[in-house]
């Protein structure tokens, strides 16, 4: 009978081990099937990549758009005002910078803003 409490004992706390491991990185999710299946969490950040591609292509479309609109010299004229203004005008001043991409994609839609 000790025997049988003692391996009863080391089951349960191989149970109760495997349960404290899943907790932290698997979740319990309900299959198509209504099968219970426990899965992996996905590890690292959750950014969605996505998202931060579409921003950056808003932006830089945005800042396009400024370019191709006021031309060159208006749109430093415009920069250069933003950079003698606050701290926050300041660093607008710099993220507003035209790069190269800035550039290309302005001189493409020139034709169609004028």
């Amino acid at each position: 009978m000790i025997g049988a409490k003692s391996n009863f004992d080391e089951r349960l706390h191989k149970i109760e081990r495997s349960g404290r491991r899943s907790a932290k990185g698997y979740a319990p999710v309900v299959g198509p099937d209504g099968l219970i299946i426990v899965r992996r969490r996905r590890s690292g950040p959750n950014v969605p990549l996505r998202g931060l591609l579409y921003l950056a292509c808003g932006f830089i479309l945005f800042k396009s758009i400024a370019l191709a609109q006021f031309g060159a010299q208006g749109y430093d004229d415009r920069l250069a005002s933003m950079q003698e203004g606050t701290i926050v005008e300041q660093i607008g001043a710099w993220t507003m910078q035209a790069d190269p991409v800035t550039l290309w994609v302005a001189d493409k839609l020139r034709p169609f803003l004028r």
